[in-house]
């Protein structure tokens, strides 16, 4: 019964969303912008879209493999090490320790046509906070 909720809970999201992050930088004291669209395919999450500093605008992206797995939905780097599981409830905490910088997060499922996920980083060279916005395109 649990695959069967990851398998509805990714083909509930399958298709183009309009995204748009604002990262507050703590140890540069900047606001970091992110405006674009997300993919998503049975087999990938993709971002693609401008990144936005008091600097400079740049184009940027990311991707992500995903699999359906028996209680949960499984989100992946590219050379397939595990990011984050994905459960069943409208409100999840997830976390992710890459070296030793820890990722906390939350994601917020707001019924089949928004989403939304909150990241604290904190790590010797990170500091920041991430709120993303998902809206069906």
């Amino acid at each position: 019964m649990m695959q069967a909720a990851a398998a509805e809970r990714l083909e509930c999201y399958l298709g183009t969303w309009d995204v748009k992050r604002r990262i507050i930088d703590r140890l540069n004291a900047t606001v970091i912008t992110f405006e674009g669209q997300a993919l998503v395919t049975p087999v990938q999450f993709g971002e693609h879209g401008d990144t936005t500093s008091d600097y400079a605008t740049l184009r940027s992206s990311r991707t992500y493999r995903l699999a359906s797995e028996a209680e949960c939905l499984t989100v992946s780097f590219p050379d397939l090490s595990e990011f984050i599981r994905i459960g069943d409830g409208a409100s999840q905490r997830v976390d992710h320790q890459c070296g030793s910088d820890l990722y906390r997060g939350r994601l917020f499922f707001r019924g089949p046509d928004a989403w939304a996920e909150m990241w604290h980083v904190r790590g010797p060279r990170k500091h920041y906070v991430s709120l993303a916005h998902y809206w069906r395109v």
